[in-house]
C-alpha cells in the first residue's frame, strides 16, 4: 500500500525518462545528410570515397523526407573531435525516422566506403572503433529503405513522410546507461509481481532509495553524473536484499526472425539480411554473454554474395560458438504445400551450405520454424533422415479452437520416428523484447510445470528479438537479459542456443515427456492452401520438371561417359524452386511484387529444367534409334496416352523401333495422342516413323454432347452442362447418389475475419452461388483414343471453359479447366457428392497419407473444415471408393459424402490482385473398386507426370552409324507399395542416389532391380551420408521397410 500511495512505478518511470538523455554526456551533429534515391534495392549503392553528391537534395534536421517503399542512399561527414576522453565510449546516434512499423527506416551503415554497422527504428545507436577517433573527417553513407508507411495490409498513407532528427556524434557515459537498465528492470519486475511476493516491496524500497540519492536537480550537470554510481550501488544493493530467482530457468535465444519476402520482395530481403547480421556483430562486440541464433541458408549466401566481409565475421562468431547457425532447411519452407522431394531437397540445399561455409559440425541440429503454418506429418522422419534431433515452432498456439496441450513433447510421425518438439509458451510468440513481463509470463504459461523431478526442472525457451522485418535484439534487450541472470522473484534467464536448450531440456525431462502422435495441423491460415493459384501450379509442374529432368540426366550419364551430369544447373534450379516455397510465397501472403519475381524465378527454373531434359534426352537419342523417344519417369507401369506436340506426316504411321509393332495415334487441333501400352517404370522406349497410314483401332469410346462412355464407366450430362451420373460398368455400381450433381462450381462469400490473403473462415459458406447453365456443350474430340466435350459456363462474373475427357482405356474422367477469374472476396469449390459412407476420408501428405474425419463431432473435428492435400484425396467403403485427383490444387474438404477441391480465392490484401485473370488447372476423377491403393497413387502419379515425347533432331535420324539399342528399366521394385520418388545422381558423384518410401501402412522386404549389374549398395540418407551396405545380387538389391518409410540409397554400378 505504501508504494501505491506514494506512487513509486509511476514516480521512478517517469525519472527514467528524464534521465536518459543523460546517458550522452557530450555530443556534437553531424553535418545534414545529402539524400539520393536508387530504382530499386538491386540497385548498386554509391557508396564510395568518390561519389560527387554535391547536387543530392540536403536533410536538414527537424524535417521531413523521403517516399515510402523507396531504396535510398544518404551521404555525410563525421569527426570525432580529437579532444574527447579516448577511454569513453564514442557513438554514432542516427534516429532518420519512424516508420511506425517493423523495423523502418533500415540502412546498413557505411565508414570510407566500407560496410560497418546499421541503424533502425529500433537501433539507432551503434558504437564507433577506435580507429575512427582520430580526429580527422569520415565519409559515412546510409543505403537503406524507408519503409512500407503503414503495416502493409493497406497503400500507404502518402500524406506522412519520414522525420529527420538531429544525428549526433556522441559520448556514452556507461554509469548513467547501467543505472536506466538495472531500474528499467526493477520497475518491469515490481509491475508483474504480485502484491503476495515478499520481493516486490523490497524492490520498489531499492528504486526508491536510488532515485533520492540520485541529484536531479536542474540544470543537469556534474552533480548529476557523480551521484549516478552511489545511485546504481543503492539500487543493485537494495535488488540483491530482496530474494532469490525462481528456481527455473528461461533459455533466452536471440535472433531475427526474416521474412525472405512477405511485404517487400526478394530484392530489399537481402539488404536485410546484411543490416541485420551486421547489427548483430556489433552487438556482440559490446555484450560477450550475446548468443545470436539465425536460421535460413538463403540469407547467408545473399551476403556472401553482398558482403563477404560480414560473411567473414560471421564465421569467426560461429567458430567462438557465440553465433548458431541452424534451421536445418534452405528457407523457413511451407510444410504444407512443399511436395516430398521439395522438403528432402530443402535439408540436403540447407544443411549442405552450412557445411562447406561454416564447417561440418558448425549447424546445430534444430529445425527451426517458428512463424509456418502447419507441418507435414513426415516431418519427423525427415528430420531424423536429415541428422536433426529438434524441433522449434509456435504457430499451433494460433490456433482457433483447440489450445495445444503440450509446450514440450515427443513428436511422432507418420512412420513411428520421435523428434523432440518445443512451443515457445511466450505470449509474444519468436519476437519478444526480453522484458521481465515476458520472462515471467513464460514460465507461468507453461502448461508442464509439474514434469521436474528430483533436482530436475524442465527449461523454457524464449526467442527474443524484432522479427519479421528482420532487425533482431536490441542493446536494452541484452541489458534486460544481463540484469535478469539471477533476479529476485524472477525466473533464471541464461542466454544460449536452441541447440543448448533442447540438449538440456532432453537431459533433464526428456524421459518424461508425453508423445503426441499425430499431424501438427494448424487451425488458422486455412486460405493458404488456394491463395495465389498461379504460383502453386508452378511450384507443382517446376517439381515435377526437375524429377523428370534428374531421371533422364541420370539416364544419360550411364549410357555415355562424355555426357557430364549439369550439378550447377539442377542446384540453381532447386535452390530456386526452395526458396519460393517460402512460408510467405507459396501460401499466397504476399505482395503482388512478391509474385512478379516469383513468375520470373520460375521461368528460370522452367529454362534450366528443360535444358536440362532436353540434352538428357538427345544423349539417350544416340543409342535408341527412332524418330521419337517416350519416357515414362515414373515407378509405374502404364499405358496411358502420350502427347507430342507434332502432327504425323501424311501416309505415315509410328511403329516401335525393335519390333515393328505399329502404334496407334489419334490426331488433335494442336498435336498427337500416342498410344502406349505397358510402358515399364523409369523407362525410355523409342518409336519411328514409318511408310504407310495404318487402320484405327476399335474402341468401346463414344461421345456425344450429353455422354462420355468407354469400357470401364459412362458419363452422362445435362444440358446445363452438369454431371448427372457417372456408371461404373464393371463394377456395376452407381458413384453418384440419386439426384445429385457432380462437378458443381459452388462459390461462397469469402470474408475472413482478419487475416485476409491467409484465412477461410468457417461461416464462408453462409452464402453460396452456382454457376449459370451452359450456353455450349461440343464434342471436340471423339476417339478413338480419347474423347472429349468442352463445356462453356459463367460463375458470378467469371467465364470459364471446361474439357471433360475420357480416355479409351482408364476410368478416370479428367475436367481441364479454363477459367478468367473476376472475383473479389469470393472462394470456388467444386464438388463431388458420391455414394459412400465413411466416417473418415484419405488425404495424401508428403510421403504418406492421412486420415481426417469426415463428420464435425468435435471441435478437433469441425476445426479441420478445411484441409490440405497433396495430390490425390480419397473417400472409400470397404469394396469400393471414389479418389479425387489434381495437378496444382492443395485446398480440400470432405463432409459426409460430399468431396469438394478449393480452386480460386479473390482476397485482396495484401495484394489487390490476387488470383484476378486467367488460370489453368485439371483435376480427375477415379472411381475404383475396394479401399484406395496403388492405383489411385498411381493414377495421380500419371496425371502429374505425363508421359514424355521427344523427337529426335533430324541430324541424328540421318546418323547411320547411331545405335538402336533398347533400353532397360532402370529401376523397379516388386512390391506395389514402394514408390520411387527420385533418382539422381550422387551429390559427390559416387553412384545413384534412389529415394523412395512405402505408401500403404505396410512393412516387408523390398527388392529393387536395376537396369545394371550394381556393384555396391548404402542405406543412406537425405544428406546422402551412407549407413549400412545392403545385400546386393547381379541387378537386384534387398532391403527391409516398415509402414510410411522412407528409403535413400546409394546404388554403385559394377
Amino acid at each position: 500500500m505504501f508504494h501505491q500511495i506514494r506512487w513509486t512505478i509511476e514516480k521512478i518511470s517517469q525519472r527514467l525518462n528524464l534521465i536518459t538523455p543523460l546517458v550522452y554526456r557530450q555530443r556534437q551533429e553531424i553535418a545534414p545528410f545529402r539524400y539520393h534515391t536508387l530504382e530499386s534495392p538491386r540497385a548498386l549503392p554509391p557508396v564510395g570515397l568518390d561519389v560527387d553528391d554535391s547536387e543530392w537534395a540536403v536533410i536538414e534536421p527537424h524535417t521531413y523526407w523521403g517516399r515510402w517503399r523507396t531504396d535510398f542512399v544518404l551521404r555525410t561527414h563525421f569527426t570525432v573531435p580529437a579532444d574527447w576522453d579516448k577511454d569513453a565510449q564514442v557513438a554514432l546516434s542516427l534516429p532518420i525516422g519512424d516508420a511506425g512499423e517493423f523495423v523502418h527506416p533500415e540502412a546498413l551503415a557505411y565508414i570510407d566506403g566500407a560496410s560497418y554497422a546499421s541503424c533502425d527504428r529500433n537501433h539507432r545507436e551503434f558504437l564507433v572503433r577506435p580507429e575512427l577517433r582520430d580526429g580527422q573527417k569520415h565519409l559515412l553513407v546510409l543505403h537503406g529503405w524507408t519503409g512500407m508507411g503503414g503495416d502493409g495490409m493497406a497503400p500507404p498513407d502518402l500524406g506522412t513522410q519520414l522525420l529527420m532528427r538531429p544525428c549526433e556524434v556522441v559520448v556514452i557515459d556507461q554509469p548513467t546507461r547501467e543505472l536506466i537498465a538495472v531500474a528499467r528492470v526493477a520497475v518491469g519486475a515490481a509491475q508483474v509481481m504480485s502484491e503476495n511476493t515478499p520481493a516486490r516491496g523490497k524492490v520498489l524500497a531499492a528504486l526508491d532509495r536510488a532515485f533520492t540519492i540520485l541529484d536531479t536537480r536542474e540544470p543537469f550537470g556534474e552533480d548529476f553524473y557523480k551521484s549516478v554510481p552511489e545511485a546504481l550501488a543503492a539500487l543493485r544493493g537494495g535488488i540483491a536484499q530482496a530474494g532469490a530467482p525462481l528456481d527455473v530457468e528461461i533459455i533466452a535465444a536471440g535472433h531475427a526472425h526474416i521474412d525472405v519476402a512477405w511485404l517487400w520482395p526478394l530484392g530489399q530481403t537481402r539488404r536485410k539480411a546484411s543490416r541485420t547480421f551486421t547489427t548483430a556483430l556489433r552487438l556482440m562486440e559490446q555484450f560477450p554473454d550475446y548468443h545470436f541464433t539465425q536460421s535460413t541458408p538463403q540469407l547467408y549466401e545473399y551476403v556472401r554474395q553482398d558482403h563477404p566481409e560480414v560473411l567473414e565475421e560471421i564465421k569467426h562468431r560461429v567458430s567462438e560458438g557465440r553465433w548458431e547457425v541452424t534451421g536445418g532447411m534452405w528457407v523457413e519452407a511451407d510444410c504444407n504445400l512443399s511436395g516430398p522431394e521439395s522438403l528432402a531437397r530443402q535439408f540436403l540445399l540447407g544443411r549442405s551450405f552450412f557445411a562447406e561455409h561454416f564447417g561440418g559440425h558448425a549447424e546445430t541440429n534444430v529445425l527451426w520454424l517458428p512463424d509456418v503454418f502447419g507441418y507435414a506429418w513426415a516431418l519427423p522422419q525427415l528430420l531424423k533422415e536429415s541428422e536433426i534431433d529438434y524441433f522449434f515452432t509456435i504457430k499451433i498456439a494460433w490456433s482457433q479452437y483447440n489450445k495445444f496441450p503440450y509446450h514440450s513433447f515427443w513428436w511422432q510421425g507418420i512412420d513411428g520416428t520421435r523428434v523432440l518438439t518445443h512451443f515457445s509458451p511466450s505470449d509474444s510468440g519468436y519476437n519478444a523484447m526480453a522484458t521481465p513481463k515476458e520472462v515471467l509470463e513464460t514460465w507461468e504459461n507453461f502448461r508442464q510445470k509439474d514434469i521436474g523431478h528430483e533436482d530436475k526442472t524442465p527449461p523454457v525457451l524464449l526467442a527474443y528479438g524484432y522479427g519479421d522485418g528482420g532487425g533482431g535484439p536490441t542493446r536494452e534487450m541484452l541489458e534486460n537479459l544481463h540484469e535478469m541472470a539471477q533476479f529476485p522473484a524472477l525466473p533464471r534467464v541464461r542466454q544460449e542456443h536452441a541447440g543448448e536448450f533442447f540438449r538440456n531440456l532432453e537431459e533433464s525431462v526428456g524421459d518424461v515427456l508425453p508423445t503426441w502422435n499425430g499431424e501438427l495441423y494448424l487451425e488458422l491460415h486455412r486460405g493458404t492452401y488456394t491463395t495465389q493459384a498461379r504460383n502453386k501450379r508452378s511450384n507443382r509442374k517446376s517439381e515435377f520438371l526437375l524429377h523428370d529432368a534428374e531421371f533422364l540426366a541420370t539416364q544419360a550419364t550411364l549410357l555415355d561417359t562424355a555426357y557430364a551430369y549439369p550439378y550447377a544447373d539442377v542446384l540453381q534450379a532447386w535452390r530456386l524452386i526452395c526458396l519460393n516455397q517460402f512460408h510467405d510465397i507459396i501460401p499466397g501472403s504476399s505482395i503482388n511484387e512478391v509474385y512478379v519475381d516469383s513468375t520470373r524465378d520460375y521461368q528460370q527454373v522452367t529454362t534450366l529444367g528443360e535444358k536440362v531434359r532436353d540434352e538428357a534426352l538427345r544423349t539417350i537419342a544416340t543409342v535408341t534409334g527412332g524418330d521419337l523417344l517416350l519416357a515414362n519417369t515414373t515407378s509405374f507401369e502404364r499405358g496411358d496416352l502420350a502427347f507430342w506436340s507434332q502432327k504425323l506426316p501424311a501416309g505415315k504411321h509410328l511403329a516401335r523401333v525393335k519390333t515393328d509393332e505399329p502404334v496407334y495415334t489419334q490426331t488433335a487441333v494442336d498435336g498427337t495422342w500416342i498410344a502406349t501400352d505397358n510402358m515399364q517404370p523409369a523407362s525410355v522406349h523409342s518409336l519411328k516413323l514409318v511408310d504407310g497410314e495404318i487402320s484405327k483401332p476399335t474402341t468401346e469410346l463414344t461421345a456425344t454432347s450429353t455422354r462420355l462412355e468407354n469400357r470401364y464407366v459412362r458419363i452422362e450430362i445435362n444440358t446445363d452442362g452438369d454431371i448427372i451420373r457417372v456408371y461404373d460398368k464393371i463394377n456395376e455400381r452407381e458413384v453418384l447418389p440419386k439426384g445429385a450433381i457432380a462437378n458443381q462450381f459452388q462459390a461462397f462469400e469469402d470474408r475472413p475475419m482478419y487475416w485476409d490473403a491467409w484465412d477461410i473462415d468457417i461461416f464462408y459458406d453462409d452464402k453460396q452461388w452456382l454457376a449459370e447453365p451452359a450456353h455450349s456443350i461440343r464434342v471436340v474430340e471423339t476417339g478413338p483414343l480419347r474423347a472429349t466435350l468442352e463445356i462453356q459456363r459463367r460463375i458470378l462474373h467469371s467465364n470459364y471453359t471446361q474439357y471433360v475427357t475420357l480416355n479409351y482405356n482408364s476410368p478416370r474422367l479428367d475436367i481441364a479447366t479454363k477459367i478468367d477469374w473476376r472475383e473479389r472476396h469470393i472462394l470456388l469449390k467444386a464438388a463431388f457428392p458420391v455414394d459412400i459412407l465413411n466416417p473418415v476420408a484419405n488425404y495424401e501428405i508428403q510421403w504418406g497419407n492421412v486420415q481426417r474425419p469426415t463428420h464435425r463431432n468435435t471441435s478437433w473435428d469441425y476445426a479441420r473444415f478445411e484441409v490440405c492435400a497433396q495430390k490425390w484425396i480419397d473417400l472409400s467403403e470397404g469394396d469400393y471408393g471414389v479418389s479425387l485427383l489434381n495437378d496444382c490444387k492443395y485446398g480440400h474438404d470432405v463432409l459426409e459424402n460430399v468431396m469438394r477441391i478449393s480452386l480460386l480465392r479473390s482476397p485482396k490484401i495484401p495484394d489487390p490482385e490476387a488470383d484476378q485473370g486467367e488460370h489453368h488447372f485439371t483435376y480427375s476423377l477415379f472411381p475404383h473398386a475396394g479401399s484406395w491403393n496403388e492405383e489411385t497413387i498411381r493414377a495421380s502419379y500419371l496425371l502429374n507426370d505425363p508421359l514424355l515425347v521427344y523427337t529426335v533432331p533430324s541430324e541424328l535420324t540421318k546418323d547411320a552409324a547411331r545405335q538402336e539399342q533398347q533400353l532397360p528399366t532402370l529401376f523397379s521394385v516388386d512390391k506395389p507399395n514402394i514408390v520411387i520418388e527420385t533418382v539422381k545422381v550422387a551429390e559427390d558423384g559416387n553412384g545413384i542416389i534412389v529415394r523412395l518410401y512405402e505408401s500403404q501402412r505396410s512393412r516387408g522386404k523390398v527388392t529393387l532391380t536395376v537396369g545394371f549389374e550394381v556393384a555396391e549398395a548404402y542405406r543412406s540418407n537425405i544428406l546422402e551420408h551412407d549407413r549400412t551396405a545392403l545385400t546386393v545380387n547381379g541387378h537386384d538389391v534387398t532391403f527391409s521397410v516398415h509402414p510410411f518409410e522412407i528409403v535413400t540409397l546409394r546404388i554403385i554400378r559394377a
